[in-house]
């Protein structure tokens, strides 16, 4: 869900010279509480100065064979076309087959041709937010930010994400901008504006504001995660922060789970709320 993240990286390799290069597996795939795994499987390529990938489906790699165990049981994924991601090709299974429990660990076997990758991540129990609230924003007319509040427990080690949908705007759930946190840096009792998510389909005519419309009814999910799906959304997040500044662009590289090849196999252990803004300002 990067996921969404969820979120697409595609991993690109760049050269000077023409060379043999090696294509990499590109493993984008999560699994939270309640639902069922979800994998995308594409690869890199090589950008050369006037040529371009020939559109999306010479990325994609359908065919694949995609296994999740949790230990006890394991499923065959099966790759199907899904256009509410991008590229808009999944590998999926029915949650009565296999869907997330919060503390078993999971693990992501995918073999493609002669290339066998792996990976494995591990739900944490859940915590529960106290409130969220919507206020106006200081700055801006007519528009609206969320707080959530919650009890973060000092002696244990915790990393959290926030996770968004706006209803009838977005058909999936995206990271909240600046929403992943460690909580080595809070207090006790903590806030955090839950920003909408950023993503690939932010377009120039509907351009990203960091707030919400009156008109927004907003679905969020309050994930709990391990420390390695913390340190691969907290280089997205300083990625996506980073790139839109001329003077001090990033040259971030994304850390990597994937045994074998490049991606992220994440786990999330969700609480779900929904929030009408129009209600709630009421």
């Amino acid at each position: 869900m990067i996921y969404g993240l969820c979120l697409l990286l595609l991993f690109v390799a760049c050269r000077e010279e023409m060379q043999e290069d090696h294509e990499e597996m590109v493993v984008e795939g999560w699994i939270e509480s309640g639902g069922a795994p979800v994998v995308l499987l594409t690869r890199t390529f090589v950008v050369e100065l006037g040529k371009y990938a020939d559109g999306e489906a010479s990325v994609v790699l359908p065919w694949g064979k995609v296994k999740v165990s949790d230990g006890t049981d394991e499923v065959i994924l099966t790759g199907d076309y899904d256009e509410r991601y991008f590229p808009p090709y999944i590998y999926t299974t029915s949650p009565s087959r296999m869907r997330g429990v919060p503390g078993r660990t999971y693990h992501l076997t995918v073999e493609y041709g002669d290339r066998v990758v792996t990976a494995q991540t591990t739900i944490p129990m859940p915590d529960t937010l106290e409130s969220l609230t919507v206020t106006p924003c200081a700055d801006v007319d007519s528009m609206y930010q969320v707080t959530a509040y919650f009890e973060d427990d000092p002696a244990t080690e915790d990393y959290y994400l926030f996770l968004t949908r706006i209803f009838n705007r977005e058909t999936r759930f995206y990271p909240s901008f600046l929403g992943v946190m460690d909580d080595s840096r809070l207090a006790s009792h903590n806030k955090q504006v839950v920003h909408p998510g950023i993503h690939f389909f932010t377009s120039d005519d509907n351009k990203y504001r960091p707030y919400y419309h009156e008109t927004d009814s907003v679905q969020i999910r309050f994930a709990k995660i391990d420390a390695t799906t913390y340190r691969i959304h907290k280089a997205y997040s300083e990625m996506v922060s980073l790139s839109s500044n001329p003077i001090f662009p990033s040259d971030l590289s994304m850390p990597t789970n994937i045994e074998g090849g490049l991606g992220f196999w994440c786990g999330y252990a969700v609480t779900k709320y929904n929030v009408v803004i129009a209600d709630s300002i009421r």
